[in-house]
């Protein structure tokens, strides 16, 4: 059995459990970001991944992406709301910004207040509240990267945000940069309000934590484990054919183009009862990591990805 204790609180919430636990991990489906990693200050870094597309990664690991069109650019979620993230995409690019939030657990969610425009899903407003709380932030930096968290200073945190000002985010939507499109699919399951963007030239999705290299289905926020499938199936459906890249939030950030076909063949097992079914337990609450892993996180089976879900809510 894996057993948590209290010190390691956040990193088995669900906002920060994949961010903590598994975005050093190198895994098969990771592949290597295209171009020059460049870092201007301790608290980002990116590397180009595509001609338009920017991949950031903050103190903690979390992956954050600016898209450019030619009128504006997308900025992919905000992080923990930690040092001059404007300023930093800025110098990726000067055109106006626009964030589009994937879901509002702390580690995507907490750095909106520096920007005007912003669009996340109504379904993780409550969420959002809680999980971008100051307590939550320092707390999740502070279990992440210790050395970086000793560096920062109440000055280094953004202020609060309140969602209520926040436009609504929701499948049907297009967000036009300028010759960039940007198609908004729910994927909910690891939250309520789980979103999906494709970037329709590119030819590539960002799913967010709604399809990782560990995808959590097992706190308060989440969806049953059927309720999840039947997101799988709808947003498979409904892209299918429309990407042949595939990005997620932690970890290298590169997934497998048959990555939902991966999930269902997973969630598959779990539903038969033939998965490895390893005990998870985290302040009482029981849950299942679906397949065994290494010390470094690696399915002993083999296979890309894993689950960590509720057994009492599989049905659900």
């Amino acid at each position: 059995m894996i057993d948590i204790t209290r010190r390691d609180f956040f990193k088995l919430t669900g906002a920060a459990a994949v961010g903590l636990l598994f975005n050093n991990m190198v895994e098969a489906a990771s592949k290597p970001a295209v171009g020059r990693v460049r870092q201007t200050d301790i608290d980002f870094r990116s590397a180009r991944i595509d001609k338009n597309v920017v991949r950031i990664r903050n103190g903690a690991g979390d992956l954050m992406y600016v898209i450019e069109g030619k009128n504006k650019v997308a900025l992919i979620d905000t992080g923990l709301g930690i040092g001059d993230l404007k300023g930093y995409v800025e110098t990726i690019s000067k055109k106006p910004i626009v964030v589009l939030i994937t879901h509002g657990h702390v580690d995507h969610a907490s750095g909106t207040a520096q920007f005007d425009d912003v669009y996340m899903n109504r379904n993780d407003n409550a969420l959002f509240k809680e999980h971008t709380a100051m307590g939550n932030r320092k707390g999740y930096a502070g279990a992440c990267n210790p050395e970086w968290a000793k560096t920062l200073t109440d000055a280094n945190y953004l202020p609060g945000d309140d969602p209520a000002r926040f436009k609504d985010l929701t499948e049907g939507m297009t967000i036009d940069l300028g010759g960039v499109h940007l198609d908004i699919y729910d994927l909910p399951g690891h939250t309520q309000g789980m979103t999906a963007i494709l970037i329709r030239e590119n030819r590539a999705l960002i799913s967010g934590d709604g399809a990782n290299m560990f995808t959590f289905l097992w706190s308060g926020e989440t969806l049953g484990l059927t309720s999840y499938e039947k997101s799988v199936r709808h947003i498979k459906k409904a892209t299918e054919g429309k990407f042949d890249k595939m990005y997620c939030s932690h970890g290298g950030g590169d997934l497998t183009v048959d990555y939902f076909d991966r999930m269902l063949e997973d969630i598959a097992i779990i539903k038969a009862g033939k998965d490895d079914a390893v005990d998870f337990e985290f302040m009482g609450q029981k849950s299942k990591i679906a397949f065994a892993i290494d010390p470094a996180h690696n399915r002993l089976d083999g296979g890309i990805g894993n689950i960590v879900y509720d057994p009492k809510r599989i049905n659900e």
